[in-house]
């Protein structure tokens, strides 16, 4: 059963103001707002569609503004916040929200229920908005207000000269194309009418901004008319919005929602808890799969427009492996493998980004464990021997030789990276004059350096080249001595990093990262003692606080995002729990046991895909009292780690 929420609800501001829904397709397009229809962040839109280069996207229509007169008595059924306070208090007639599979609001009007329903199209870029009056009474005139932004979902509108405001209109459509190198967004419409009529409305305000953006300025939306039409008993008025212009003869409510309807009821999650909470997760993962040149590519976030490599690596095995889906692991993979420069991985996904940068140490030894996880599921030794332990070995000579952003292997073969400069890090810590605090030998990029050299050495005996592969063995044992040399601090903890003279002791979530590994550089006894202190200073029961917390206070903060300091020094990162798992049952003497509680003790983190934005997790928790979500709200890596976790515990379970 989806999601349900009765007037009680709604009609608390403050409670339903705070619960988002988001619809999504495979072509990158969003309209996203709250249970509430009042947008409170610059990303809400009604129809946000990538722009040209797939870079960026952009808030074409932000919301329809609707009214309704029934006897010319007026009833304004939507909500925004402005300067001065909310206006108008739409949702004060509203009966009830729904995500049953698609966002649904009903309202009751003098006894009159008018039920709205919206939903993208998956493969095609087109909203479908229906307005339908449900029971008898005298006909309702309906007014809807298409408010404008034509603006990156980042940026925010202001009244500016030199705007497109004409309207096109042609039979039962209507045209705008605000901007040049803009995408224009058309709209359909089944009965009534459309009238021009350029007004601005002025001084939106966006809550959620607060602390996430340095500019605090309020938005100025343009509105160039509106529709019209009459409503009698279970008659309905359909507004179909797109980029491009349609076939009004093509345009059929009744086939088009039961086509969709009948594509979302499909469910391809084949581990053991088919729990309706996970296979709303598995269809929200899905869905942040974009399609590009016949190449699907998984986004970290379509609200926030966020694709990063690391977030790729970390959501493959829960969006692919735990369905069996093999072959589209290995396309996934390969892409990944192709984009190795100098044995480093892209930051970002090349799709999205004209400019990257390879600064990230740990990416390229990351990929190489994803690999051999592949290869433990599938025993596809094959696959290796296509090119891909190739570049596995690429990795390796230049790590040891040394590449750019001063990464290279030291005499004692562990591996150095960064400087005061440059941050190789994925905790990217700096001073307040921005020098770069967290370089040098670091543990997780050495405890994943030891890992790729055994995984390497593995995969080359696997293919019939033994003599190659004791030179890998010879110099794993290196690097593993080196590693308790280094990076050993008793009694029960590991260095974080060491740089010439400094040993830092600052206890973070990457300490749990040798211990996870296939080939830890740590022996069993320590890893044991130092996943006790894991637990008692870093688990939740929402995931792994990224480090021990020295200052509550920053943890209060309304807005966390990777920018704030507190995002790496306390806050609760819901994708970790696939990180704990896999270490609880690497050392559990009763998997079986450790796994059935383990589904118990994380299930507050799965109970949050009812609250915040709708069916999804967020990038950051803070928890106190109270569970509060921060950083992005849809992150894709929580969801997938999420799904993966499960996978191995059911897995345990169900031996």
């Amino acid at each position: 059963m989806d999601i349900s929420l009765d007037r009680d609800i709604l009609q608390n501001l403050e409670t339903a103001s705070g619960i988002e829904w988001l619809e999504k397709n495979n072509s990158g397009i969003y309209s996203s707002s709250t249970a509430i229809g009042m947008n409170t962040r610059r990303e809400h839109g009604l129809f946000v569609v990538p722009d040209n280069s797939l870079k960026k996207k952009v808030v074409l229509l932000s919301k329809f503004e609707e009214s309704i007169f029934i006897e010319n008595r007026l009833h304004e059924i939507s909500a925004n916040t402005y300067e001065g306070g909310v206006f108008p208090t739409g949702y004060s007639y509203l009966k009830k929200f729904e995500m049953n599979p698609f966002p649904r609001f009903f309202y009751e009007i003098e006894e009159r229920i008018i039920e709205k329903t919206l939903f993208l199209l998956t493969d095609k870029p087109l909203l479908v908005v229906r307005y339908e009056l449900k029971n008898q009474g005298s006909p309702l005139n309906l007014i809807i207000k298409p408010f404008l932004a034509d603006r990156f979902s980042t940026d925010l509108t202001r009244e500016i000269q030199g705007l497109n405001t004409d309207s096109y209109q042609g039979h039962n459509f209507v045209r705008w194309a605000l901007k040049q190198n803009m995408p224009e967004v058309y709209v359909f419409y089944t009965n009534g009418e459309f009238i021009p009529a350029n007004l601005w409305y002025k001084n939106f305000v966006y809550p959620m901004d607060a602390g996430k953006y340095s500019d605090n300025k309020n938005e100025h939306l343009f509105n160039p008319g509106f529709f019209q039409a009459t409503l009698n008993p279970y008659q309905a008025l359909d507004l179909y919005i797109s980029t491009s212009e349609l076939s009004v003869s093509e345009l059929s409510y009744e086939s088009i929602y039961r086509n969709e309807a009948m594509r979302r009821s499909e469910n391809d999650l084949k581990f053991f808890d088919l729990s309706d909470e996970f296979i709303r997760l598995n269809k929200s993962l899905k869905k942040s799969v974009t399609h590009i040149s016949n190449t699907d590519v998984l986004t970290s976030s379509i609200l926030e427009n966020v694709h990063t490599t690391r977030d790729i690596i970390l959501s493959l095995p829960g969006l692919t492996l735990v369905n069996g889906d093999y072959n589209n692991f290995k396309q996934q993979y390969k892409i990944l493998v192709s984009q190795i420069s100098e044995g480093l991985l892209p930051v970002h996904s090349p799709y999205f980004r004209d400019k990257n940068h390879y600064a990230a140490a740990d990416l390229s030894l990351w990929l190489i464990n994803l690999g051999y996880t592949y290869y433990k599921l599938s025993n596809d030794s094959e696959f290796f021997s296509n090119g891909v332990l190739e570049s596995f070995k690429s990795i390796f000579d230049y790590y040891t030789k040394g590449t750019i952003n001063n990464i290279y292997t030291d005499s004692d073969g562990l591996i150095f990276a960064g400087n005061k400069s440059t941050s190789t890090s994925w905790i990217p810590l700096a001073n307040d004059n921005s020098e770069v605090l967290r370089f040098g030998k670091m543990l997780e990029i050495n405890a994943l350096w030891f890992n790729a050299v055994k995984i390497i050495q593995i995969l080359t005996e696997i293919v019939g080249k033994k003599r190659k592969a004791a030179k890998y063995e010879k110099y794993a044992e290196k690097i593993k001595t080196s590693f308790n040399e280094i990076f050993k601090k008793e009694p029960n903890q590991l260095y974080d990093f060491v740089a010439f003279d400094i040993k830092n002791s600052d206890f973070r979530i990457n300490q749990i990262i040798p211990i996870i590994l296939p080939f830890s550089p740590i022996e069993d006894d320590m890893a044991a003692i130092l996943l006790e202190k894991i637990e008692t200073e870093l688990l939740t029961p929402f995931g792994l606080r990224s480090a021990a917390i020295k200052n509550s206070e920053e943890l209060s903060a309304v807005t966390i995002t990777r920018k704030t300091p507190a995002f790496y020094n306390g806050a609760i990162w819901p994708w970790t729990v696939d990180l704990f798992v896999s270490a609880a049952l690497k050392l559990a003497k009763d998997k079986k046991e450790k796994a059935k509680y383990l589904k118990s003790y994380f299930s507050p983190l799965i109970n949050q895909i009812n609250k915040g934005l709708i069916n999804y997790l967020p990038e950051a928790i803070t928890y106190k009292t109270v569970a509060v979500q921060n950083g992005i709200a849809d992150f894709s890596p929580s969801i997938a780690c999420l799904i993966w976790s499960y996978f191995k515990l059911d897995k345990e379970i169900n031996q």
